[in-house]
């Protein structure tokens, strides 16, 4: 059985959960909802999305591993062969539900069996009747053991008709210009660029009323506030690069050093609003 699985934390669960099985983990290591993904399966367009990755986070990860990782992925999903089996593992977010319809475009003409896990659904069924009630955004959210289940217990086939709607969805993504996309009611929605300023700075301000006025507050705890508060599920990295975003357009003021997340602090700026 060969794997597609999208985002590094869910690749390694994954790899941990079938250490012990001849599986082969394809593993994306990007995020398809921010940044370029026109042509993202050719040379320009990876070389795109990575310069503009490059340009806008902070460098807290090695983005030309990445890259290469990405690039090796794209080999290896070139190199699957008629008659392979195949699991793709999504959830409920934009980024994976990207990779579903980008990796059915890919295998167009080969006749493989496709099995699909979602695991956000997964995990509701796997809850069920529990007294704790579990909802997750990511794939990563599970750990190994309730991979495994859902691998056994919670796959479904992707039917022809379902196949060709996804290569359909696919071609087009790889043909759009936006650099934020977002998952709502089922479908893949194009989004400005400021989607995520107004929570940023409600979230703050939410903070600012708790204490005293002239309180900066860490970039850090902002980041990981904003992450528990939205419905869609995005990184870290994303989160500061529109926290600088704002301070840079003068929503927000800051002390420190802007060269990490942990070395500075902000709060809102009375005399700007969004």
């Amino acid at each position: 059985m060969k794997h597609f699985i999208f985002g590094s934390a869910a690749a390694g669960i994954l790899k941990h959960a079938f250490r012990k099985k001849n599986h082969q983990i394809i593993s994306f290591p990007i995020d398809f909802s921010v940044g370029p993904i026109t042509n993202i399966h050719q040379p320009c367009g990876i070389k795109d999305h990575f310069a503009w990755k490059a340009s806008c986070f902070q460098e807290v990860q090695n983005f030309h591993a990445d890259q290469s990782d990405y690039q090796e992925a794209l080999e290896q999903l070139g190199e699957i062969k008629d008659g392979d089996k195949l699991t793709i593992w999504i959830c409920e977010n934009t980024s994976e539900q990207i990779g579903l319809r980008i990796s059915c475009y890919l295998l167009n003409g080969k006749d493989v069996e496709l099995r699909v896990v979602n695991t956000a659904d997964a995990m509701q069924e796997y809850m069920r009747g529990k007294e704790i009630e579990v909802a997750i955004l990511s794939t990563g959210d599970c750990n190994a053991k309730q991979l495994i289940h859902f691998y056994n217990h919670s796959y479904s086939y992707i039917t022809k008709e379902m196949r060709q709607t996804f290569e359909q969805e696919g071609e087009e993504l790889l043909q759009r210009g936006s650099l934020v996309r977002s998952w709502k009611q089922g479908e893949i929605i194009d989004e400005l660029e400021t989607r995520d300023d107004t929570l940023i700075i409600e979230y703050i301000k939410s903070v600012e009323q708790e204490g005293e006025e002239a309180t900066f507050i860490n970039a850090a705890r902002v980041v990981g506030g904003v992450l528990t508060k939205s419905d869609q599920f995005f990184s870290d990295l994303w989160i500061e690069y529109r926290i600088r975003s704002l301070i840079q357009a003068g929503y927000l003021i800051y002390e420190g050093s802007l060269q990490a997340m942990w070395m500075y602090r902000v709060k809102t700026n009375g005399l700007k609003s969004v």
